[in-house]
């Protein structure tokens, strides 16, 4: 028995050198596959967040001066307050409502909407986008069974693609939602850098920005291999991530676009030992638009350009083609 969901709206949908339209990324194999219960809080990046993701990517080399400046920083805003304060000065809370969310500001201080000329644009926030199909009893599984099996693929896919932590470079919380013999096995993509077909991480810390979207669909079957019982659950998703770039770029520019699919498996909790019950990545592939190739064979996500050539001409991202668009086959051409 299969059940699927969809998130609405579907998306329908210049010079040279052209960077390369699309980078795709293989999988390899996870053998076969216990849930944490708790739940991951997504949250926007603080300051504290994007030092710790500098300090993910450089080593800590650089935070020692920043913590400095920020040191002094705090030092000098805490003698203002305090002047402030001193000299009476107030704001009621009547004077200070709530502010209405804003695009995002760029560099120059313009707010602008970084998905404005993109097929994006009509994307859901990626929180909202990650929705599972109802839970029926499938198979071996009862109801229950597949409503935990679909939350926790779905606490991974948040984890995995949109939360701070894996962008900044931490795995942990996301290899915590997996099986534990699992969690072993792919500890290792994270030191390789092979794990661009199922996560997310970033490379620069002063140009991506807080509000990921996506466009998305989700299955799930009951299926047996090697005498093991499984729930099958396969995700297809389109990921945006909005970077802030040269102002001139081209409308939809600001957009790396991630299109994965990832097949998940749950054991029947009869047929495993202990260590092998709960969330498994049994296969995964993903393509990229653009994206840095030099960024991605490490695997971190960059915007591929956008700062404008000598002569102030615009460079192409070049044709997203059907990336964008869930019911057209994913591209496959790679130039990375």
């Amino acid at each position: 028995m299969d059940s699927t969901s969809s998130s609405e709206p579907t998306p329908t949908d210049p010079v040279d050198p052209p960077p390369p339209p699309a980078a795709v990324a293989q999988v390899n194999p996870v053998q076969l596959p216990d849930w944490l219960r708790s739940s991951q809080t997504e949250h926007q990046p603080t300051g504290w967040d994007r030092v710790r993701f500098f300090s993910a990517r450089h080593n800590g080399a650089l935070l020692l001066g920043l913590g400095l400046v920020m040191a002094l920083l705090m030092v000098v805003g805490g003698v203002v307050l305090v002047g402030r304060v001193a000299d009476g000065v107030r704001t009621s809370a009547s004077a200070s409502p709530t502010p209405t969310p804003t695009p995002p500001v760029s560099r120059v201080g313009e707010a602008r909407d970084l998905f404005a000329g993109s097929p994006a644009a009509s994307f859901a926030p990626a929180e909202e986008a990650v929705r599972m199909p109802a839970a029926k009893s499938t198979g071996p599984f009862t109801a229950a069974q597949v409503r935990t099996a679909l939350e926790s693929v779905r606490k991974a896919l948040i984890e995995s693609r949109v939360d701070i932590s894996m962008f900044s470079g931490d795995p942990e919380p996301f290899l915590a939602l997996l099986a534990p013999d699992a969690r072993e096995r792919l500890r290792g993509d994270f030191t390789n850098g092979s794990f661009l077909r199922y996560a997310t991480r970033m490379a620069s810390p002063s140009e991506w920005e807080f509000g990921v979207r996506a466009d998305g669909r989700v299955s799930y079957r009951a299926t047996m291999q090697n005498g093991v019982r499984l729930l099958e659950v396969s995700t297809e998703f389109v990921w945006a991530y909005p970077f802030d770039v040269d102002l001139r770029a081209p409308a939809g520019a600001t957009v790396v676009a991630l299109r994965d699919q990832v097949v998940w498996q749950v054991p029947h909790p009869d047929d495993v030992p202990t260590s092998a019950r709960g969330l498994w990545v049994s296969s995964a592939e993903a393509v990229t638009w653009n994206a840095d190739c030099a960024q991605l064979r490490e695997g971190w996500v960059q915007e591929q350009f956008w700062v404008a050539d000598v002569h102030q001409d615009r460079i192409p991202a070049g044709d997203p083609g059907t990336i964008f668009d869930l019911d057209a086959p994913a591209p496959t051409t790679t130039r990375c």
